[in-house]
């Protein structure tokens, strides 16, 4: 039998959240993307579709690379249950964007 697969994953999130309040579920959730690159696409398209509204403007973001928990059944169970937390081996922060 196979040990079950954990996944790399890529999201991001503003630099003023604290990293005890990251993966609770009471937190605005941010989209998950395959790669860094689309994750960072992602977040320049959404900084530059911000700085077109008028009084609007959007903290700089942490692009962040998180690493799941082998996953398995009662590892889903946890996710639908309690959220992504749950399934959070660790992540990284591996880039700053917006930072002047």
């Amino acid at each position: 039998m196979s040990a079950a697969p954990s996944f790399t994953c890529y999201t991001y999130s503003p630099t003023f959240q604290s990293a005890g309040s990251r993966w609770r579920d009471d937190v605005v959730r941010n989209p998950f993307f395959g790669s860094a690159e689309s994750a960072r696409q992602a977040l320049v398209d959404l900084r530059e579709a911000v700085s077109n509204e008028p009084d609007h403007d959007l903290p700089p973001m942490h692009l962040e690379r998180v690493v799941t928990v082998p996953v398995t059944k009662e590892v889903m169970v946890a996710l639908l249950n309690s959220g992504v937390g749950a399934i959070v081996k660790k992540y990284d922060i591996i880039e700053t964007i917006g930072e002047n």
